[in-house]
């Protein structure tokens, strides 16, 4: 089983948020702390990141995908609003078009509809010889600092740098090839889910142009770009990233008011 945590008062609408790469449950709180009482969240640690670094990481995203819905079976979670961030936003695209019917809304954070991440501030294959050289802390450091505009002076880079500490180092390199070679633009246009797309106009991992391809073929889906915030928007400027997820989120939901 995953490594989750709950927030909420029970008896709600659900939100599951799945981190990205050199992540983990632990950095959600800015968003968990403007939506908890709207919804019950449920955060979990990916297979091979923080508290679930024990759990091998599958090598293909769809083997990520099949282990949330695995753990939202064991937690008895039917239907659910997803929001993924980054790599977990790709994880999300791929829940959603294996098992649509588990989604009830979808939010993609600074994520992509391609792996490769051609405009990425470092490439896959100099991030992987990176932790060969430097280990498996020293990538997650460096690629937690570019998720903030200030880097490492920002006051919640600690707390993001923390929350991703322990992963397993076999676990990264085998997540940085899944990522690599995984792609949805060919069945963007199957996603029927009501979809916000969410990037900062300053981010170096998935910039704006590629959050524009899957706000321009997913059908009706909004898009938001958030000014003066990289990749860790939901930190930098939580007041206005929870503003918009929350606006999003609820309008749904109101539309469907039947719990989950």
């Amino acid at each position: 089983m995953l490594n989750y945590k709950k927030y909420g008062r029970g008896n709600r609408k659900n939100l599951v948020l799945l981190h990205g790469f050199a992540g983990g449950l632990g950095y959600w709180l800015p968003l968990v702390v403007g939506l908890e009482y709207g919804f019950d969240i449920v955060a979990f640690d990916l297979p091979g990141f923080a508290g679930s670094a024990n759990i091998p990481a599958p090598d293909t995203i769809a083997g990520y995908a099949s282990s949330v819905v695995a753990a939202m079976d064991e937690l008895g979670i039917r239907k659910t609003a997803l929001l993924g961030f980054s790599m977990g936003g790709m994880i999300a695209q791929q829940v959603a078009l294996d098992y649509p019917d588990r989604i009830e809304s979808l939010v993609l954070y600074g994520s992509a509809a391609r792996g490769d991440l051609p405009h990425r501030f470092e490439s896959w294959d100099d991030a992987i010889a990176r932790i060969e050289r430097d280990g498996v802390e020293a990538i997650i450091h460096k690629t937690s600092s570019t998720w903030f505009v200030e880097g490492e002076s920002h006051p919640c880079f600690p707390a993001t740098r923390e929350a991703g500490r322990g992963a397993n180092k076999e676990s990264c390199v085998v997540a940085m090839r899944a990522i690599q070679k995984w792609s949805s633009i060919e069945r963007l246009s199957e996603l029927k889910i009501p979809t916000l797309v969410i990037v900062g106009d300053k981010d170096r991992s998935t910039t704006p142009a590629d959050s524009m391809v899957l706000w321009e073929n997913i059908a009706g889906s909004q898009l938001c770009v958030i000014p003066g915030s990289a990749h860790g928007t939901h930190a930098e400027k939580p007041e206005l990233f929870n503003k918009v997820v929350s606006e999003f989120l609820i309008g749904h939901a109101m539309t469907n008011p039947v719990a989950m």
